[in-house]
């Protein structure tokens, strides 16, 4: 298996960023962009990589756009926050370092934002890449228009990968900045805090435009460090804002169901069956309920000996 290099990926995910195709004649608009590229105290090579790659006026690759701030490692929510308070655009997006923008991604939310004005946290869908294999995501299946949020009771859909209007930062509300306490699922408290506090949608477009880089080193890979955030991330939130009864029924039911197929995953049948009776206790017995307690009981290791 190849070593995981984020210096490396850092290169191609930024190319990726700066080789944005616009069209120009858009209503005879300038079109600007800046990119913020927060690093949260790196001890590998990326200071020296970005510094001779994009920063040095020699280089072919040199951008005037790229803004480098480097910090005392915090993890991810503070960084976010940093790259906010830095932020000099009218809108603001969040990306990863070792995800890859497809050509027309800028340009998509661009053109919806000029023809939907109103709208102001919006996403594109994405697709995952691994080891050369593009498969798409839990979201391919959304009509393109508004939604509320009641569409993410259900966990996070989008992650990190929106776009906001910074007038969100000068509302009466303010924004709802991404929790330091929490480093997996803050991009959902993120989400959830500011569509309910704002009592807005999120407008998603019917548009694949990121490729998401689903290598072994994502955070989402440790199954039992990500069920203990899952099951905190649900308690803040069922504690931050008023949901009916039905809606946290669908929350907690879902993030028992989330943390069961993470049991799963892990080869934890006990850990699973457990996480499944809550989630039955929560959302009844259905299609999916009942597809995921056969799986639970047989196990994965027993599936896998099967197919």
């Amino acid at each position: 298996m190849p070593t995981y290099n984020r210096a490396n990926l850092i290169v191609a995910t930024l190319d990726s960023i700066f080789n944005q195709i616009f069209d120009r004649e858009l209503e005879g608009e300038i079109i600007f962009y800046e990119v913020i590229l927060v690093d949260d105290g790196s001890t590998d090579t990326t200071r020296e990589v970005i510094e001779t790659t994009y920063l040095d006026t020699n280089s072919e690759k040199f951008e005037s756009r790229l803004r480098y701030f480097q910090k005392d490692n915090e993890e991810r929510s503070a960084a976010r926050n940093f790259g906010i308070d830095k932020a000099r655009g009218s809108y603001i997006l969040f990306f990863d370092s070792d995800d890859f923008m497809q050509s027309h991604h800028l340009q998509t939310l661009y053109t919806t934002i000029k023809e939907n004005p109103e709208a102001q946290f919006l996403a594109t869908k994405f697709e995952f890449e691994n080891e050369g294999k593009i498969f798409p995501s839990h979201i391919s299946h959304l009509k393109e228009g508004f939604y509320d949020y009641k569409l993410i009771l259900e966990g996070s859909y989008f992650g990190t990968l929106v776009c906001f209007d910074r007038k969100l930062i000068e509302s009466k509300e303010g924004l709802k900045p991404f929790p330091t306490e929490f480093n997996i699922c803050e991009d959902w408290i993120f989400l959830f805090r500011n569509l309910f506090a704002h009592n807005i949608p999120i407008y998603v477009i019917d548009k694949t435009t990121i490729t998401v880089n689903d290598h072994p080193n994502r955070s989402m890979a440790d199954n039992q460090k990500v069920i203990l955030a899952r099951l905190e991330a649900t308690i803040f939130l069922e504690n931050e804002v008023e949901l009916s009864n039905s809606e946290l029924n669908i929350l907690k039911g879902y993030s028992y169901q989330f943390c069961a197929v993470h049991s799963y995953i892990d080869k934890n049948r006990k850990q699973a069956f457990g996480f499944w009776k809550k989630m039955v206790s929560y959302l009844g017995y259905n299609k999916n309920t009942i597809t995921l307690g056969i799986k639970v009981l047989i196990g994965k290791s027993v599936i896998e000996k099967l197919k």
